[in-house]
């Protein structure tokens, strides 16, 4: 798994003082093609998988990204999900679930937000849940 973090600099303040540069969380996770992982992850950040995954996967404040060559069985908790490989198992999405054309989809799907590109394969449940007032 790799990691990216990059740096951002805050801009001249109105008097004239530079600050030091800090690390602001825009990275994403990756799991590339040659890895195969069994277990649980949970992430803090944006997460990239174009591997094998088997197991469970929790990436609450962020999105989850099942690349093309990715393959994973596993039950998914995340923000956002999207599938462009294959996923058998639970995904419940609090934000918006994406099926990308020529994915593979076996399981249950729950999200308040449901997009499905033609030539998405899907086998199992649907279910598109209200989303809780914000407050």
């Amino acid at each position: 798994m790799s990691t990216t973090l990059l740096k951002e600099t805050d801009p001249v303040a109105s008097n004239g003082i530079t600050h030091s540069p800090r690390a602001v969380e825009a990275a994403t996770s990756m799991v590339g093609s040659a890895v195969t992982i069994n277990g649980d992850i949970h992430c803090n950040q944006d997460l990239f998988i174009d591997g094998e995954v088997t197991g469970t996967m929790f990436v609450p404040k962020h999105k989850l990204t099942i690349g093309p060559s990715g393959r994973v069985k596993a039950d998914i908790r995340a923000h956002n999900v999207v599938i462009a490989g294959s996923v058998e198992g639970k995904i419940e999405a609090t934000e918006r679930v994406e099926l990308r054309n020529r994915c593979r989809m076996i399981g249950e799907l729950r999200s308040p937000r449901v997009a499905i590109e033609n030539g998405a394969f899907i086998q199992g449940t649907v279910e598109v849940t209200r989303q809780s007032p914000r407050g």
